[in-house]
């Protein structure tokens, strides 16, 4: 990410998830690396962001099944077809703008 870049946490986490479906500790972490800390989400902005994007159809939240030992229910997101279409054209946008 070029220093000039302002990145909003939607696109932020479009742009993780285009890498493929994951957790939310892991996307936080993803997001805060490659914004060099530009955008650090804690809990309550996480979930603000990914329910807006989840409204805009953009972005779909999995459950797999329990775990046997603890009982906790692994929670995944993923980008829709509509939001990997989004995170292409952000891609796009942050590769031919000029510094």
């Amino acid at each position: 990410m070029r220093p000039e870049e302002i990145v909003t946490p939607q696109a932020a986490l479009l742009r993780v998830l285009f890498g493929g479906e994951t957790d939310a500790p892991e996307i936080v972490r993803k997001i805060r690396d490659w914004t060099e800390g530009q955008v650090d989400l804690d809990e309550p902005a996480f979930a603000a962001t990914v329910l807006a994007l989840q409204d805009a159809g953009l972005v779909e939240r999995h459950q797999g099944a329990p775990d046997k030992r603890t009982g906790e229910v692994p929670v995944t997101y993923a980008l829709t077809q509509a939001g990997h279409a989004s995170a292409v054209e952000i891609l796009a946008d942050s590769l031919t703008r000029k510094p």
